[in-house]
């Protein structure tokens, strides 16, 4: 997972107009079950964002960064709407105001935002999870604010959360280390919740953190040669390492966020790519 930068300004004038108007036509309807209903038939309303949110992560699952490993792409509410689920078969009032508001739909594969055991012994997926810390805090149709709550889940829009996780060689996904204990809790909760370790994906991950090693195994051999004494093929294989590894620690890069960690697990922290973290504009205008 890496930060997520939003730009609403390439999503088409017609499919905001129409997310706001389903959201008016919601907010005129009281009865449970008819707001239910009517969004459930207004679904395509947030489907036709799904191409423009997949542009604004380089084609990648917003949670997993996989392009293909978790199966085809969904539109998810990061605040469900139909119901909350806290707990095992503890359930509160879902979140159905925000069911057409862009700025709770989040890309998601398919085996991230659905509960499954398809490459797990365990169910793991999103399904209709969004514990809180303080479950107290929970807003509801009647009082909307959602700025008292912690929610347990990682959000790849806030700029601090994705950055809450670390990954192995092997392509396994743990909390940071460097967490206090509390919020390992929470973060090892939030993997489980959001489908970050599965098997076909933890050995995607691997794959992609092998050819890394190579690179990194390139990168190193020439760079301990001291530089008189470096060939010319030294020179264009050092180069060629260092941008091999500088494109895939780029928010471009599948699994880029692994792909940090074993950078600087080597001590290649120098090689590490955060330009999302930059304003957008900045970013474009350096292109």
């Amino acid at each position: 997972m890496i930060y997520i930068h939003r730009d609403w300004e390439k999503v088409p004038e017609d499919v905001k107009a129409a997310l706001k108007t389903a959201a008016d036509e919601l907010e005129a309807i009281a009865d449970a079950k008819a707001r239910k209903d009517y969004i459930k038939d207004h679904s395509s309303a947030w489907t036709a964002v799904r191409d423009y949110l997949s542009g604004m992560s380089y084609g990648k699952c917003w949670y997993s960064e996989a392009r293909e490993a978790v199966s085809r792409y969904q539109v998810d509410h990061f605040r469900p709407h139909g119901r909350a689920k806290q707990a095992q078969a503890t359930f509160d009032e879902g979140y159905s105001w925000l069911a057409f508001d862009l700025d709770n739909f989040r890309l998601a594969g398919m085996l991230c935002n659905t509960v499954n055991k398809e490459f797990s012994e365990e169910s793991i997926g999103k399904g209709d999870w969004f514990p809180l810390a303080d479950p107290s805090t929970r807003a509801s149709l009647q009082n909307r604010g959602i700025g008292r709550e912690t929610p347990i889940l990682l959000d790849p829009v806030d700029p601090d959360d994705p950055y809450k996780l670390c990954f192995n060689e092997d392509g396994n996904v743990i909390p940071d280390p460097d967490l206090p204990a509390p919020q390992q809790i929470a973060v090892e909760e939030a993997i489980g919740y959001l489908g970050l370790r599965q098997s076909r994906l933890n050995g995607r991950r691997r794959s992609v953190l092998r050819r890394c090693i190579r690179a990194i195994r390139r990168f190193k051999d020439v760079d301990a040669v001291p530089k008189g004494s470096r060939t010319d093929r030294d020179i264009v294989n050092l180069n060629e390492a260092r941008g091999e590894l500088l494109a895939m620690s780029a928010p471009s890069g599948e699994f880029a966020s692994a792909v940090r960690c074993l950078l600087m697990a080597y001590g290649l922290r120098h090689l590490v790519s955060r330009d999302e973290l930059k304003p957008l504009a900045l970013r474009e205008e350096e292109v």
